[in-house]
């Protein structure tokens, strides 16, 4: 089968490119022939060129139809998120597909509230953006809440499937979890205020008055990191957290690897984060807020905890992470019932077949796969 995927640069560190890397290397080890374009620019070279937007804009879709042309694809699989930049190309290039006859696949990877309310309550945008969607053959989206709201404002809702994203199971996958002493609490995500570092440091006293043998470990760069930084030597706990900045491959697995407990305090309920994924994975305790696609993933107090308060209230960040630490059978029965939910349901296999199918019933040609 000859698919077209779109993504940013498959260097890029993110969400969509993680998915779109992991795809794209499952189904060629299948055998599929698979051409990647990339739609945009990279965020650091987003301020540099945005004054270019509108030519860049129209030198992509230039370039999008001559790789229809010369790929031919049996699908074209977009991949865009709710964005005001990203989401209009991401329907142009719908429209150009369409009119040349190919099925399309349009998966809503990230979700903004903000910029689907202005759809939603403008009657000109609104019905533009959903006689275009209409277009497509098939809408994936991460969370019932995703798919209601498109249901809303006029969407087909046979047109709409839930998904979810993926990781590589077997990378993450301890040989011999044990939760012994001394504790090991992982944040890894990109180092900004809406992901909720600062609750985390913040919480960090409260823990160390119950339990001083634990370590807090955050993995990863961004804005806010030096912030981070001062404000855990500011309020005396620098010598209970370690930062390893931005980590991959094997370095990333084994930080993952030798924790204990998953917290992910971030503001934002708009999707479907990998780095809980990679946390299940690896047997881990989840630790977040009720974001709209782990809602699906997460049970409370079965693989995790919610937090209920947003932006998190560092005390009840606090009092999940010590009803854990109080409590290693239960962390070992959260390992456990994670780790066989990873790999059942989110591993890039399982993940990759779902899309298969998909694939299959838009082109009405099983052959193909």
């Amino acid at each position: 089968m000859r698919i077209l995927i779109t993504s940013l640069p498959l260097g890029h560190v993110g969400g969509i490119e993680n998915y779109a890397n992991l795809l794209i290397k499952n189904l060629r080890n299948q055998g599929h022939k698979i051409n990647h374009f990339t739609k945009g620019l990279k965020a650091e070279h987003f301020n540099k060129f945005k004054n270019f937007m509108p030519f860049i804009t129209f030198r992509n879709l230039f370039k999008f139809r001559n790789r229809l042309l010369k790929f031919n694809p049996d699908v074209v699989h977009l991949n865009p998120s709710l964005l005001k930049y990203d989401l209009p190309r991401a329907l142009l290039f719908l429209r150009i597909a369409k009119a040349q006859g190919y099925p399309v696949l349009f998966f809503i990877r990230g979700w903004r509230w903000p910029l689907y309310k202005k759809i939603k309550n403008n009657d000109i945008i609104r019905k533009t953006f959903v006689n275009n969607l209409q277009k497509a053959d098939k809408i994936l989206v991460l969370s019932r809440d995703f798919k209601d709201a498109l249901v809303e404002i006029g969407i087909n809702e046979d047109k709409i499937e839930l998904t979810s994203t993926m990781v590589e199971v077997e990378s993450y996958s301890p040989k011999n979890k044990t939760f012994d002493k001394p504790y090991n609490v992982l944040f890894c995500s990109r180092i900004a205020e809406d992901k909720g570092p600062n609750e985390l440091v913040e919480a960090i006293p409260q823990v160390i008055e119950n339990e001083e043998d634990v370590n807090f470990i955050f993995m990863g760069d961004g804005p806010e990191l030096e912030n981070v930084k001062r404000k855990a030597k500011e309020i005396g706990v620098d010598g209970y957290v370690t930062f390893t900045g931005y980590k991959t491959g094997e370095e990333k697995y084994e930080i993952y690897k030798k924790s204990h407990i998953f917290v992910f305090p971030t503001y934002h309920g708009e999707g479907f984060p990998n780095v809980a994924l990679e946390a299940m994975a690896t047997g881990l305790p989840v630790i977040t807020t009720r974001n709209a696609g782990l809602k699906r993933a997460i049970e409370d107090g079965e693989n995790g905890y919610f937090l209920n308060s947003m932006p998190s209230d560092p005390k009840e960040i606090a009092e999940k992470i010590i009803k854990l630490l109080n409590n290693s059978k239960k962390m070992e029965e959260i390992s456990e019932r994670n780790l066989r939910k990873a790999k059942e349901k989110y591993d890039v296999a399982a993940v990759s077949e779902e899309i298969k199918e998909i694939y299959k019933e838009m082109t009405k040609n099983p052959s193909c796969l």
